[in-house]
């Protein structure tokens, strides 16, 4: 039966407001004064747990700026939608019980969910939870499951170990038990039982001709997903080692030459292919091999410069560390002398203010000379990168050089062939009849025949000048890019740190000022 309290809530809708929410705020520890004025006053950036229960909820909404969520209650309410939610991607924890869903949905992006809870509901179907791949703890209890091979879905999450279904009409199948058992792996709670492992293997055997076929089923998807991703980070490294259409470029020839369809009818006309092909395989191994060597240099080169610059700027840093380090020592000693003895504190605290120009001084002395020696790096870094994208740019331009002669050697090799079969089947008694259309076409006229084989020429010279064009630039563009973000980061590095100093020596002012009782201000 359901409470009073939820009774009344039913009466009249709520929704979520800013008022609402403050309230719903959860604080961990500390006294209840001091728990409500954070409530009040804490930004909700800042907020970790809210929890709506029995606050008459019909729908989810107003829940912005709460991205830092990581636990959210929403039971007891009548909400029927879940929507609204996707921005709390990091929540860890979410109650949805006890209210009138009927569909899951909208919760694809909350991929850190550990816990949730559908309790109560009228879910006929598990769904939509693919990207939930940390779920730890589901429960689904008192809804409408009726599909029992539905528990199937749950099988693909891999860290679930606490799952309650109890109260759905799927319970009542005979083999409830024993199936989820054997069909969701690695499961210690179902239901609010601890699971057994005598009785997951009893119902193991007892679905064992269906557990033989998924497991192969399984491993087959385990095998085609490693490949897969092989496949994909072999494709991604091509890539970043500005490869990419060079594995493919000799089936893309064939794939984009219109006139290939109608040559490959002619009788023995692309024999020369076969020979042609084994050799631009042989140079773009080659190639590919000398390239991704030169991918590793570039890495490396990158790698190594940035080292050296993280090692001349923690030197620099703990240089200027220790200044500032000295000089708060000296403010502390300061305002203990002040407090001890007021009357020397004209004294005490303009000898502070020269102690703090000369510090600033001394860190815009270390910054200047640090700028100079990052300028120097950055350029330095430039040369030697630059140098490496020249040595790559004539690399691709005796590569494709290479391919071009290739191409050349098949279409000189392609007319003489083209010339033998053109006198064989234009001969008295040949067969010519006896071919497709397209062919007969072809070697009937010996013009038609010469202007297919230019064509087919011309397209697979086209290909191989537009993708040495492109590798060429982007290997340029992509070293330009390089450099210039470092130089970038630099200027906006010594921008910052000039920033630093100057709020650094302002901020101290002011404080010494306050110190000294001058309400005044001072300029640094």
């Amino acid at each position: 039966m359901p409470s009073l309290e939820r009774l009344i809530a039913e009466v009249e809708p709520n929704v979520i407001t800013e008022a609402l929410t403050r309230e719903c705020i959860q604080i961990q520890g500390g006294e209840p004064d001091t728990a409500a004025n954070k409530k009040r006053s804490m930004p909700f950036r800042d907020v970790e747990c809210l929890a709506f229960s029995f606050k008459n909820l019909a729908c989810i909404d107003n829940l912005r700026g709460l991205d830092n969520l990581t636990k959210l209650q929403l039971d007891n309410n009548q909400i029927t939608k879940i929507e609204n939610l996707a921005h709390l991607t990091n929540l860890t924890w979410l109650d949805l019980s006890f209210n009138k869903i009927s569909i899951i949905s909208g919760l694809e992006t909350l991929t850190k969910l550990v816990d949730l809870s559908l309790f109560n509901n009228n879910i006929s179907k598990i769904e939509n939870l693919d990207t939930l791949v940390n779920l730890n703890v589901l429960s689904l209890g008192n809804n409408q499951l009726s599909q029992l091979d539905n528990v199937m879905y749950l099988r693909q999450f891999k860290q679930l170990r606490l799952v309650n279904l109890a109260g759905n009409p799927i319970c009542k199948d005979h083999d409830y038990r024993s199936y989820v058992l054997s069909h969701i792996k690695d499961l210690i709670y179902l239901d609010y039982r601890r699971v057994n492992p005598t009785d997951v293997q009893a119902a193991r055997e007892q679905h064992q001709d269906e557990m033989i076929e998924l497991q192969e089923r399984e491993e087959q998807q385990a095998q085609e997903e490693k490949l897969t991703a092989e496949r994909d980070a072999h494709n991604k490294l091509m890539t970043q080692a500005n490869l990419e259409g060079v594995e493919t470029l000799i089936d893309d020839m064939v794939k984009e030459d219109p006139e290939w369809p109608r040559l490959v009818q002619v009788p023995n006309l692309l024999d020369p292919w076969n020979d042609i092909r084994d050799k631009f395989n042989v140079a773009t191994d080659e190639f590919k091999a000398s390239i991704l060597d030169q991918h590793n240099r570039k890495k490396a080169e990158y790698e190594e410069w940035l080292n050296v610059v993280r090692g001349y700027l923690d030197e620099k840093d703990a240089e200027a560390r220790k200044l500032i380090v000295e000089f708060e020592k000296a403010k502390k000693h300061t305002s203990r002398a002040v407090a001890d003895n007021p009357a020397l504190a004209e004294n005490q605290i303009l000898s502070l203010k020269v102690k703090l120009m000369s510090l600033k001084d001394q860190l815009m002395a270390i910054e200047m000379e640090t700028v100079e020696i990052l300028d120097g790096l950055v350029q330095e870094f430039d040369r030697a990168y630059s140098e490496l994208a020249e040595t790559n740019k004539g690399q691709y331009n005796t590569y494709f050089t290479q391919v071009r002669d290739l191409q050349n050697s098949f279409f000189n090799q392609l007319t003489s062939v083209a010339m033998t079969v053109f006198e064989k089947y234009n001969q008295e008694n040949s067969d010519i009849e006896s071919l497709p259309e397209d062919a007969r076409m072809l070697l009937q006229d010996k013009d038609s025949l010469m202007n297919a084989l230019q064509a087919s020429h011309d397209a697979h010279m086209q290909k191989i000048d537009a993708l040495e064009d492109r590798l060429i630039s982007q290997e340029l563009r992509s070293a330009n890019d390089l450099t210039s973000s470092n130089a970038t980061w630099a200027t906006k590095r010594n921008r910052d740190r000039i920033s630093e100093i100057i709020n650094y020596v302002e901020r101290n002012v002011l404080e010494l000022d306050e110190l000294a009782g001058d309400d005044d201000g001072g300029e640094p």
